[in-house]
């Protein structure tokens, strides 16, 4: 499974270092995307919708360091993702 670490990226890169990820992958192929910016939660559910890839699962964790390179506690949005 790919995992795509976009924590510290602002929308609209997350989805798309998403959408960059799965032109390279076969379909059914799986993706863990990791977020720390809200708008995530937001734009991967519909870009997922928009190009028919299956959104399996989305979860929130909270006060959890991200990212050691930014430091701090954030909210950490976890996407796994199944491209069409």
């Amino acid at each position: 499974m790919t995992e795509i670490d976009a924590t510290g990226l602002k929308c609209p890169m997350p989805v798309l270092r998403l959408q960059k990820a799965l032109r390279a992958l076969d379909s059914g192929a799986r993706v863990t995307l990791l977020a720390t910016d809200g708008m995530a939660a937001i734009d991967v559910p519909h870009f997922c919708a928009e190009q028919g890839h299956a959104l399996l699962s989305q979860e929130v964790k909270q006060n959890t360091a991200a990212n050691p390179q930014i430091g701090g506690s954030e909210t950490l949005l976890i996407f796994e993702i199944e491209k069409a």
